[in-house]
């Protein structure tokens, strides 16, 4: 299949759509070495991740959750999102956290490197899609705060991008649409 169909074939699929198979660790590292080659400016390489797998996906679980009820008011509380965070990473397979890496040099603005990051996820999500992987890609719950970061093991001049949920699912590479054709979203001047 060419890289063109391949774009058009890639889909986000939610965990709830997962199969409960596992994905072999050998495909999340070819994954990760394609991250790698993605476009940074300076050779900054900022693209950092932090893989849950087995028993480390019930300890993410606890802390998302936790970190959710600590951090939400009362009146603010839903059972329903606890719940769903405690929950849904154990429905994956392997779970990719994405963080963009503040580098030293401060000539690269920082929008840059979270720029550079996503073309890094790109990059996994177009090699998931090959290897009929399903991926979820989301920054839900407690994905932005500080806690999460150090979690993480980041710091605070360090940006969280969000979190991979990988798993297998009959949805994979389905047919995607569009509202609007790509002349919409065009402009050009000669």
């Amino acid at each position: 299949m060419d890289i063109k169909e391949r774009i058009k074939l890639r889909r986000n699929i939610k965990p709830n759509f997962f199969t409960g198979e596992s994905v072999a660790d050998s495909i999340i590292e070819e994954m990760l070495e394609s991250a790698h080659w993605a476009p940074t400016h300076g050779y900054t390489e900022p693209a950092r991740f932090v893989v849950f797998s087995g028993e480390s996906r019930n300890k993410f679980a606890d802390f998302h959750s936790n970190l959710y009820q600590e951090k939400t008011s009362p009146e603010a509380f839903q059972q329903m999102k606890f719940d769903k965070l405690k929950a849904v990473p154990l429905l994956a397979s392997h779970i990719i956290a994405i963080i963009a890496k503040k580098g030293s040099n401060n000539r690269i603005p920082f929008l840059e490197e979270i720029v550079s990051t996503s073309c890094s996820v790109q990059n996994m999500l177009l090699l998931a899609s090959q290897n009929e992987v399903a991926v979820h890609w989301t920054s839900g719950g407690m994905t932005y705060t500080d806690e999460m970061k150090t979690y993480l093991g980041f710091g605070a001049e360090d940006q969280v991008i969000g979190f991979l949920y990988l798993g297998r699912s009959e949805k994979v590479n389905t047919q995607g649409r569009r509202l609007s054709n790509s002349q919409n979203h065009v402009e050009w001047r000669k």
